[in-house]
């Protein structure tokens, strides 16, 4: 089951992010995104949060929808992550997480690396790439040019590349900016991580916006 997950961030409105939204076979929107996912033309087959941001009169009209959860200890796309675990999914994935308060996107980007312990199927589609956590070595089908970010909080962690053109091997994490802002060199590329990485794979607007998959 293929599970996305609508946050409260700026609406997605990219091609490919707009797919996934709607192809999605079940939408799980957190509580203040509710809305914005109706006028995207998608209703929600569940809403989660701590209800703060649901009218009452919304809240009843969802009846069994509405999955309120009271604790504080968590946002609400975290808290509609742990709920789309009890479905069963194949997949997650969650838009809608960026584009507003740089902190609150900053957080749920980093939010991933819980998630992915949990759940490794799970990415964060943006309207300008798609973030997912490498945990171990990899290949990814690529273009040559294509753009992408390699992040890790983890000063620890090294990363074996293969197919990039400034290849990550011997980079020392000492900071969230000192793998960044590189590129594909051929058509294939692998990370070989010792500890979890972010990874960002910018979309390719030579080729409609696409990442190769």
């Amino acid at each position: 089951m293929f599970i996305a997950i609508l946050a409260n961030g700026t609406p997605p409105s990219h091609s490919a992010a707009l797919g996934h939204l709607r192809l999605a076979d079940v939408l799980i929107c957190c509580d203040g995104a509710c809305e914005k996912a109706r006028a995207l033309g998608r209703e929600p087959d569940y809403v989660v949060g701590d209800g703060d941001s649901v009218p009452a009169a919304d809240r009843a009209a969802l009846g069994a929808r509405f999955v309120r959860v009271a604790e504080q200890d968590t946002n609400d796309m975290a808290k509609a992550f742990r709920f789309a675990l009890g479905l069963a999914p194949s997949r997650i994935v969650i838009l809608g997480a960026t584009g507003l308060r740089e902190d609150h996107a900053l957080g749920n980007i980093f939010w991933l690396f819980d998630f992915a312990a949990e759940f490794p199927e799970t990415s964060m589609v943006t309207d300008h790439g798609v973030f997912e956590v490498v945990a171990k070595r990899r290949t990814f089908p690529c273009r040559p040019g294509e753009a992408l970010s390699v992040f890790s909080p983890d000063k620890d962690a090294r990363v074996a590349s293969e197919g990039l053109v400034w290849p990550l091997d011997g980079v020392r994490f000492e900071n969230l900016h000192c793998a960044t802002l590189n590129r594909t060199a051929d058509t294939s590329f692998t990370l070989s991580p010792t500890r979890p990485v972010l990874l960002f794979r910018a979309y390719s607007e030579d080729h409609g916006g696409a990442i190769s998959t």
